[in-house]
């Protein structure tokens, strides 16, 4: 049946029925295997239509979704039958260089923002070198930044200056009944400190996020480093030795199981990432890697923090079907009985596209927030172990999906219990805690004040106090 949308007369954005020929390719997310369909995709183009969609669908009684660069691991940014609020068009940039911020629409993506504010943008620093400003962002260029952010944000920046959250100084947002508010220290900052850290658990729609920016120099040392499978327990150690107890906040390097070249090649264990600091220091910060020896091979040498981030996005294939399965080690749970695991589980991997990264890596500037500073509770945690099923087709389904359950649970007795929440696992029990820890109470304070109708419902929003 059509929806009657006579009540979204002025609606300047692009509104998408499933009547509509640009439908599918509307509602497909980056996980091909979330098949839901929506009544209506709202392509928003600023706040009024925001709020216009809220509204419609508060009056015919639809439930609602709110979606950005189409990333969500469940598929929770799509309401079956529901309205989609959709923000990735919404992709405006002001610099302002003078106070090293920058005021964005959600939709943007970080490499877009990076193109206005560390490329076309520099300054001579104190060490003489030439700098850029950057925001906290990680590598996937279609991720959006709200999304990213609002969640926490791990970025190769992140131990030298925070996570995406925690560079957040405003953020304007749409309520449940159409306004619009803003929220910082000074107004709203209960509703601040639940956006930073939890801002997609159904607080509102995000329209706009100011940043505090970073300087980072111009060039940089980064790449990728591979070793052959047959040294993965070795590759192992040293990346726990690299940071255990490492002062140094400079360095930041994720480990990558893989195959190379992907899908199709052998299998492989990297390091990936970059020195935030002057290149002539990174020789040393990477002087622990030489005790494995000759590498496969290696593209760790100079270049700019754009370049860098461009090319690792570069490498991210679009249109397969995941499941995504992971969680925080626990203090000393990222040692030998994990190592033989992960190395054993990896080796059986039915799809070439799967893969496993330790690509949240904390400790540093991250770890010196208090936990209830923000909403964003994983603080202490140093490694988080992502499992990343991936394949084309649906006769593959349950094959892959076997592999990264069984993986996740045979590695669940060194795990912490934790989860982030970008990562969202839509079929995890006690998500509440496993996502927001202590804080989940504190949050559904906020969601009481701010959605006391629960209009923003998820399968794994906040909950309104019982």
């Amino acid at each position: 049946m059509r929806l009657d949308l006579s009540g979204l007369a002025s609606f300047t954005g692009r509104l998408i029925t499933p009547y509509d020929p640009g439908y599918e390719a509307a509602r497909v997310l980056f996980n091909t295997r979330v098949r839901t369909r929506p009544a209506l995709i709202a392509q928003c183009a600023g706040e009024a239509d925001v709020a216009a969609a809220i509204r419609f669908a508060r009056d015919n009684g639809l439930p609602l979704s709110v979606r950005g660069g189409g990333h969500h691991a469940s598929g929770l940014s799509l309401v079956e039958g529901g309205v989609v609020v959709d923000v990735g068009g919404m992709r405006a940039v002001a610099f302002d260089p003078a106070a090293a911020t920058v005021t964005v629409g959600p939709g943007i993506g970080w490499r877009d923002i990076d193109k206005v504010t560390y490329v076309e943008h520099s300054f001579t620093g104190a060490d003489g070198l030439e700098y850029g400003l950057a925001g906290p962002g990680g590598e996937c260029p279609t991720v959006s930044n709200a999304g990213y952010s609002l969640g926490g944000g791990y970025g190769p920046l992140g131990r030298t200056f925070g996570l995406g959250c925690d560079h957040i100084l405003e953020a304007t947002l749409v309520d449940a009944e159409g306004q619009v508010l803003r929220a910082s220290e000074t107004e709203h900052p209960d509703l601040f400190w639940a956006l930073r850290g939890a801002g997609g658990a159904g607080f509102g729609v995000v329209t706009s996020l100011t940043y505090r920016l970073n300087p980072v120099p111009k060039t940089v040392v980064g790449g990728l480093i591979a070793w052959p499978m047959a040294k993965a327990e070795e590759v192992f150690r040293v990346y726990r030795d690299l940071y255990a107890d490492r002062a140094d906040e400079k360095l930041a390097l994720c480990l990558l199981l893989t195959t190379d070249p992907y899908p199709e090649g052998e299998q492989v264990i990297g390091m990936y990432g970059m020195y935030v600091g002057p290149p002539s220091e990174a020789a040393a910060a990477l002087a622990p890697l030489d005790a494995l020896g000759e590498p496969l091979f290696s593209s760790m040498g100079e270049t700019s923090y754009f370049d860098l981030m461009q090319g690792m996005g570069e490498e991210i294939v679009y249109g397969l079907q995941s499941k995504w399965l992971g969680g925080y080690f626990a203090p000393d749970g990222f040692d030998e009985p994990a190592f033989a695991k992960l190395a054993d589980h990896f080796r059986r991997m039915p799809s070439g596209f799967s893969m496993v990264r330790f690509d949240l890596l904390a400790g540093g500037a991250i770890a010196r927030v208090p936990q209830d500073a923000t909403a964003f509770v994983h603080r202490s945690p140093l490694h988080y172990v992502s499992i990343i099923s991936q394949w084309q087709g649906d006769e593959e389904t349950d094959l892959n999906v076997s592999w990264v359950d069984d993986f996740a649970e045979d590695l669940r007795p060194h795990l912490t219990g934790e989860v982030y929440q970008n990562y969202a696992n839509r079929e995890l029990t006690g998500w509440e805690t496993a996502y927001h820890g202590a804080n989940y109470p504190r949050l559904q304070q906020v969601k009481q004040r701010y959605d006391p109708s629960d209009v923003f419902h998820t399968a794994q929003s906040v909950r309104l106090p019982s």
